[in-house]
């Protein structure tokens, strides 16, 4: 199987310059920034772009020297202005009056009571990787689908990635493709018609299009019907969170939103005029501050890889005004469930002040070192010699020879085994998928395609090759 250079880990392999510190030139910084994120402006865009991350440069800096709970950073959208951001990526989610199913006994002080500490579905494996909306206003169409993959997977045990596509094209029970939905509306549309998976009906309106209803897959999940979570009721959402991952909505047009990178989010800057939807994946405890773990839909660049940890029990930015979620979800059985997440051995509640997802942001260093195999057999070897059994065989589009490659771990699946091969100084980072998204690590030799022979001879007996903007390791048939 053939393996391409994963985007937003390859961003982490490139960024040798940290582009949120202040002691490197800002035009430096803002010249990796662009190429780390494939930016290509006429001279106009660029002196806009720059201006604009420049100015969110500033914010950075100011935040990040007050010492909050969180930490903001540059991301895929620093050359965008709060107003052109917010224009492109927000406004999805359209609230409306309308008639609630509330499940009041969400808020039964026994079954609040019996909830657990604390609670990640991603580490259970009820969550599908990171998506991204693009230039569409289907926020609405994101949540919606994650609340379903996410009750299949507690109702089956099945993960299956479903498409946003079908609801963004095809679902107009009061809502609007690229224009804007609720999460409610698209329940009940799945409930009447089903869904089909994503592999069936793949994503095509990143561009802002719409598009025209494709009639050709076949729905292979059904809900039974939805409940919405009483407003404002922050204990009866834990309960909802405890027993399956919730679609909510909150205001997310500040910039500590658009800029967010790390941490829990308890700024007051943040509203409760609701124009965004996304899920709840999960909840805990970090140094002293409860918060939700919330799923995005603006790709794995963005935040701890496309997730955002928000202070819990102070309805932060709206989370608790509009809570659903979708019940007695079914496949069909029509095809392989191909789970994005493989499910985490039971265990119980993470300790309260150390939970897993804050753990590991982009920012932070590798996994631990792992012990070398069999007769100090370390991983990223020559394939030629055997691989460690964590281990694969792999080729990468574009790039000659092959190499032993782990897979990249942790709840976020961004590290890496730190055991190298003697004489490699390279680094290896999380920055390979397969077709199934799957992520595997790699040893990072460049941080440009501009290889010099020191970097060569940091593959110790393989040889740095370039792909996209930076260097792999490789060995030679």
């Amino acid at each position: 199987m053939k393996f391409t250079l994963f985007a937003a880990m390859a961003a982490v392999a490139t960024a040798q310059i940290d582009l949120d510190d202040s002691s490197v030139d800002i035009r430096t910084r803002f010249r990796v920034f662009a190429k780390t994120f494939g930016k290509e402006y006429t001279e106009d865009e660029k002196r806009s772009a720059f201006a604009a991350f420049a100015e969110n440069d500033a914010k950075i800096q100011d935040y990040n020297s007050r010492g909050l709970t969180y930490t903001l950073g540059h991301n895929e959208w620093s050359d965008m202005t709060a107003d052109d951001f917010n224009a492109q990526m927000l406004g999805g989610y359209e609230d409306t009056e309308r008639e609630r199913d509330y499940d009041y006994t969400l808020s039964d002080p026994a079954r609040v009571a019996a909830a657990d500490d604390s609670k990640d579905w991603v580490a259970l494996g009820a969550v599908t990787p990171v998506k991204n909306q693009g230039q569409c206003g289907s926020c609405w169409a994101f949540s919606t689908v994650m609340g379903i993959e996410g009750d299949l997977f507690v109702e089956q045990n099945k993960l299956i990635s479903l498409s946003e596509q079908d609801l963004v094209s095809c679902d107009h029970n009061g809502d609007q493709g690229c224009n804007g939905g609720l999460m409610d509306n698209a329940f009940k549309w799945v409930e009447e018609n089903g869904i089909c998976t994503e592999a069936d009906y793949p994503y095509t309106s990143g561009d802002g299009e719409t598009g025209t209803c494709k009639t050709t897959c076949t729905p292979e999940v059904k809900i039974t019907g939805f409940k919405d979570v009483p407003k404002n009721d922050e204990s009866a959402l834990l309960t909802a969170v405890d027993q399956q991952p919730v679609s909510v909505a909150i205001e997310a047009d500040k910039s500590v939103f658009q800029l967010y990178k790390s941490g829990v989010l308890t700024s007051k800057d943040c509203g409760t005029t609701l124009d965004h939807g996304v899920g709840i994946v999960g909840y805990g405890t970090l140094d002293g501050t409860d918060y939700w773990k919330v799923k995005n839909s603006w790709g794995s660049s963005w935040g701890m890889d496309g997730y955002i940890l928000m202070e819990r029990n102070v309805n932060m930015c709206g989370i608790s005004q509009s809570a659903s979620y979708p019940t007695g979800a079914t496949a069909s059985g029509g095809s392989s469930p191909s789970p994005a997440v493989s499910p985490a051995p039971a265990q119980g509640p993470a300790p309260s002040q150390a939970p897993a997802p804050a753990q590991p942001a982009p920012a932070q260093g590798p996994a631990p070192s792992v012990a070398p195999g069999p007769s100090g057999q370390t991983h990223y070897g020559d394939p030629k010699n055997g691989c460690l059994s964590d281990e694969k065989d792999i080729s990468i589009t574009g790039v000659s020879g092959d190499v032993c490659s782990p897979a990249c771990t942790g709840v976020f699946k961004t590290k890496c085994p730190t055991d190298v091969p003697a004489g490699v100084s390279a680094e290896p980072e999380c920055a390979l998928q397969d077709t199934s998204s799957d992520k595997y690590c790699a040893l990072i030799c460049s941080p440009d395609t501009d290889i010099s022979d020191a970097e060569n001879d940091s593959c110790g007996a393989a040889t740095c090759k370039p792909i996209q903007s930076v260097g792999i390791c490789t060995y030679d048939d």
